[in-house]
């Protein structure tokens, strides 16, 4: 079974909606292979998904093709092997929340977020011993795919360009991620004139045609002397190249 939970770690999601689908048809013991790509969500959301996949009895592969962040690193803990694109991420923390009201409902709000918390350490311990796991979630770790790897985190490495985040809970986040990968990222194929035209707004690239027009007239434009036929051929190549 192959599938791909991406998006907000959230009952809603239809990913998830898919996920738990699928799951309710496919054999005991039948191979699945999940890809992730997600800012996380709903802590226990991603517990119980993570328990699903352990205790499934076919050999479960994740792979993160973007970013595996809170929750969603949470989910990928529950496979038999995790692996991630060379240049993807992984993020750890302890367990959050918001609260309102009184002196007692925040000391209670806080020892129930630590407790949570504990919940979200014994994910990882299967893989990373606790007290070095802690530490990373008491510091709110982003891993590089090397990193993650050193750690035990993950599996394998493996080569591709990464995918964008998509978050609505997480959404200033999911950006920063977002933009980090489009300007470290170089593109493996020429860029065509029509993506260069989806960045620039219709004014801007109205006058940018308005003034190679110029410089084209410009060029061909008879002069007192002669014109070489093979220079003129080499400047016209210089202008395209340079445009």
């Amino acid at each position: 079974m192959k599938h791909k939970i991406k998006g907000d770690i959230i009952n809603w999601n239809s990913s998830i909606w898919d996920f738990n689908y699928k799951m309710k048809s496919i054999k005991e013991d039948e191979d699945i292979d999940l890809s992730v790509n997600s800012y996380g969500g709903d802590a226990f959301l991603g517990i119980d998904i993570c328990n699903t996949l352990k205790d499934h009895k076919g050999l479960v592969t994740v792979t993160i093709t973007g970013m595996a962040a809170s929750a969603a690193s949470v989910i990928c803990m529950g496979a038999n092997q995790i692996r991630a694109h060379a240049n993807t991420m992984l993020m750890v923390h302890n367990a959050q929340t918001f609260v309102a009201g009184d002196a007692k409902k925040l000391r209670k709000a806080a020892e129930d977020v630590e407790k949570v918390s504990q919940a979200v350490l014994k994910s990882y311990t299967n893989r990373v011993d606790a007290d070095t796991m802690k530490k990373l979630l008491d510091d709110e770790t982003y891993l590089t795919a090397e990193e993650a790897l050193k750690y035990g985190l993950i599996d394998q490495i493996i080569d591709a360009e990464p995918e964008e985040v998509e978050s609505e809970i997480f959404e200033n986040k999911a950006k920063a991620f977002n933009n980090k990968i489009t300007a470290t990222v170089a593109p493996k194929q020429p860029i065509s004139a029509s993506a260069l035209a989806s960045g620039i707004d219709k004014n801007t690239l109205k006058q940018m045609f308005a003034e190679f027009k110029n410089e084209i007239k410009n060029e061909l434009k008879p002069k007192e002397i002669v014109p070489d036929p093979v220079a003129q051929k080499q400047n016209l190549s210089s202008l395209f190249l340079h445009l």
